[in-house]
């Protein structure tokens, strides 16, 4: 059977049509690369949470037998926060992963392949706190520069977190981030303008008698 002229016109537009839909989807799946100096497994860890703190407290002010004060962190040093939170964890994924602090916003962004392409997936979480625990709810999610829906991306999330050992959990759709403790409470935190405002409220010893 030979195929007339409309015919192969229609395949050859029909096989153009299928190269550039790849070619579109490729680019929409891949987005920047993570760099390497800001994945989890080559953040330096040379600021602690406890750092932060001691360096905070020329601006405290006393209330109710607590000190409270703010810290504020950028991308690289709520890194080694997380990192100094999830170091006992070998959880490959999670250490060539990164975070960052995104307008109002913090982004995690996970590298996965699909096949032959090498993508990434960005998280974006709003941030609550409680006590020593950072709470985290999705506010969004892309696969590359692909918006997914959010009943898609939870049950991965609980179902990859609840085989890690990085200390990180999931309640009720919210992820929990406990914080190494240091003898505070986290009373609030904040992001805007990329950057995290932590307000802290640690307890002191008065004497009862002098």
């Amino acid at each position: 059977m030979k195929w007339g002229i409309p015919m192969w016109k229609w395949f050859k537009r029909f096989i153009v049509l299928v190269i550039v839909l790849f070619f579109a989807m490729v680019a929409l799946l891949i987005p920047d690369k993570i760099d390497s100096q800001d994945q989890l497994k080559n953040v330096p860890t040379q600021t602690s949470l406890v750092d932060l703190v001691q360096a905070g407290i020329g601006g405290t002010s006393l209330s109710s037998g607590s000190l409270s004060t703010e810290i504020n962190l950028d991308s690289n040093q709520f890194r080694q926060v997380l990192k100094e939170s999830i170091a006992e964890s070998n959880d490959e994924t999670l250490q060539n992963s990164t975070v960052e602090l995104n307008d109002s916003y913090l982004t995690a962004k996970v590298p996965v392949s699909l096949g032959p392409i090498e993508s990434t997936f960005s998280l974006d979480f709003t941030v609550s706190t409680n006590k020593e625990v950072i709470l985290l709810d999705l506010a969004g999610a892309h696969l590359g520069r692909l918006p997914v829906p959010k009943s898609l991306v939870l049950p991965y999330l609980k179902k990859s977190i609840a085989q890690s050992s990085s200390g990180v959990r999931v309640v009720n759709n919210q992820i929990q981030l406990k914080l190494p403790e240091i003898g505070y409470e986290i009373e609030q935190a904040t992001i805007n303008n990329s950057k995290m405002k932590v307000k802290l409220n640690i307890p002191i010893s008065l004497p009862t008698s002098w």
